[in-house]
C-alpha cells in the first residue's frame, strides 16, 4: 500500500492509498480501460470497504481508496487554523491529480459523503457517478450536534473507552459480529495513536469541528452536479432517520440533479460494512450503468479468476476475524477495550 504526496493551501499530506484491480488487491497502479472507483471511507475506519474490496464483482473493477487525514497511516506535517469540506476537497482533488486518476464513479460513506458532494460541485467533470451511503450533506442536528459535544469533552479528558462506547452506537447501533469486532481491534490503537494528547487539535480538526461547522451545499453548487447520485439509508441508524435523507434527496431533486434513494431496513449508520451482499450490487449496477451511459462504450470486463480477497484480508484476521464463523449482525453488545494484540 503506496503513499503519495501532495501540497494545497493547507499544507503538506503525505496520502497512504490503496488500489484493488481484478489480478491484485494491492497493486501499485490502476488497471487502463476498465472503470475506477473511488472510495471515501468513514470517519474512525479507514478499512470500512472490506467488504466492498474482496466482493469478485466489484473487483472487476479498478477499486482505490485512501486514509484521509489523520486517519490510517496517512500523515501530516502542519495543522490549519480550519479544516473543513472544502479544504478536504482540495486535499483530494491534489491527491486525483497526483495519482492522474480519470474520471472516477464516487463511493461514500458518513464524513466522506460530505467531501465526495464537495468536489462533485467543485469538479464536476472527475464524476462520473455519486454513491452516497449514510450522508451528512445537510447541518447537524442539534441533538446529534449535542451527542458529539459530549464525546469531545470526554475524549480530552482521557476517557477513550466511554468515547468508543458512544461511538459504537453512532457507527453500528451498538449491535457486533465477529467482523465487526475485529474491525474495532484493528481501528482502536490507530486512532489512539493519531489523536494522541499530542494531538488533541487534529482530532478536534476532524472529529468535531468537521462534523459541527459543515454546511449544506447552496442550490446554485448543487445545480452543477452534472452526475448522477444514488442515497442509501440504513434504517436502523440511531443517529440520522430516514427523512433526513429524504430532505437531502429533495433538496437535489429541486436542482435537476438525476437522483434515487435506497432504503436498508435493518442496517446501521455504517451500513456498508455487514450489509456488503445488499450494497454491493446496488454500487456494481450503478456503476455500470452510469458508466456506459457517461463514456458512451461498451464495458468488456470479467471477473477475477482466482479467490478474490480485500488488502486488510491478512490484518482483519491477525486481530480476530474468522470468516468461518457467522459474521450477521446479532444481538451482542460490541466489547471495546484496550485490544492486547
Amino acid at each position: 500500500m503506496p503513499f503519495i504526496k501532495v501540497s494545497t493551501s493547507t499544507g503538506h499530506t503525505q496520502f497512504h492509498y490503496t488500489i484493488s484491480t481484478p489480478s491484485c488487491a494491492d497493486a501499485e497502479a490502476i488497471k487502463p480501460g476498465i472503470p475506477v472507483v473511488l472510495f471515501f471511507h468513514a470517519f474512525a475506519f479507514h478499512t470500512i470497504f472490506h467488504s466492498q474490496f474482496s466482493d469478485p464483482v466489484l473487483r472487476k473493477f479498478n477499486l482505490v481508496t485512501f486514509d484521509m487525514r489523520w486517519h490510517g497511516y496517512t500523515e501530516s506535517d502542519t495543522v490549519p487554523e480550519r479544516y473543513g469540506q472544502e479544504e478536504a476537497a482540495e486535499d483530494i482533488i491534489a491527491f486525483i491529480t497526483a495519482l492522474q486518476l480519470p474520471p472516477c464513479h464516487f463511493v461514500a460513506l458518513d464524513m466522506g459523503s460530505t467531501i465526495a458532494l464537495q468536489i462533485a460541485v467543485m469538479l464536476p467533470e472527475q464524476v462520473l457517478s455519486l454513491f452516497i451511503m449514510s450522508h451528512i450533506c445537510l447541518e447537524e442536528i442539534p441533538e446529534v450536534q449535542e451527542g458529539r459535544t459530549e464525546l469531545y469533552n470526554l475524549y480530552i479528558t482521557g476517557a477513550y473507552l466511554d468515547v468508543a462506547l458512544g461511538y459504537s452506537q453512532y457507527t453500528f447501533s451498538n449491535k457486533t459480529s465477529n467482523l465487526i469486532q475485529a474491525l474495532w481491534d484493528l481501528s482502536f490503537l490507530i486512532n489512539v495513536k493519531n489523536w494522541s494528547p499530542e494531538h488533541l487539535q487534529e482530532y478536534r480538526l476532524i472529529s468535531y469541528d468537521f462534523f459541527c461547522n459543515r454546511r449544506p451545499q447552496p442550490r446554485e453548487a448543487l445545480s452543477r452536479i452534472s452526475c448522477p447520485v444514488k442515497l442509501v439509508h440504513g434504517g436502523n441508524s440511531v443517529v440520522y432517520e430516514q427523512s433526513y435523507t429524504e430532505r437531502f434527496l429533495k433538496s437535489l431533486e429541486d436542482e435537476g440533479v438525476n437522483v434515487s434513494m435506497e432504503i436498508i431496513p435493518n442496517a446501521p449508520h455504517y451500513v456498508c460494512f455487514d450489509h456488503g451482499n445488499v450494497v454491493n450490487p446496488m454500487i456494481h449496477d450503478f456503476v455500470v450503468e452510469h458508466h456506459l451511459r457517461k463514456e458512451n462504450t461498451t464495458l468488456n470486463v470479467s471477473l477475477p479468476g482466482d479467490v478474490v480477497v480485500s488488502p486488510w484480508d491478512k490484518v482483519l484476521r491477525e486481530h480476530g476475524w474468522a470468516p468461518e464463523r457467522r459474521n450477521d449482525l446479532d444481538d451482542d453488545d460490541l466489547v471495546i477495550s484496550y485490544p492486547t494484540r
